[in-house]
């Protein structure tokens, strides 16, 4: 079965048997059929990529150089 892109950057359908909950973030995905999933990620467990999607950090050095 084909990974979705989610589940490429650690993204999991049911969190262990085990685990903690609050060591997991969730988010609730809405399926082209409008069937919502939530599907859980390791906090430890984010990736390079979350980095470059992550706008906030550019966003504030923008912000900063404006107000120079």
């Amino acid at each position: 079965m084909k990974k979705s892109a989610l589940e490429k950057i650690g993204y999991i359908k049911k969190v262990p048997k085990d685990a903690d909950l609050n060591n997991y973030e969730s988010i609730t995905v809405n399926k082209s059929n409008g069937k919502k999933i939530k599907l859980f990620r390791l906090l430890e467990n984010k990736s390079e990529l979350d980095e470059k999607i992550d706008f906030s950090k550019s966003l504030n050095i923008f912000n900063s150089l404006i107000d120079s």
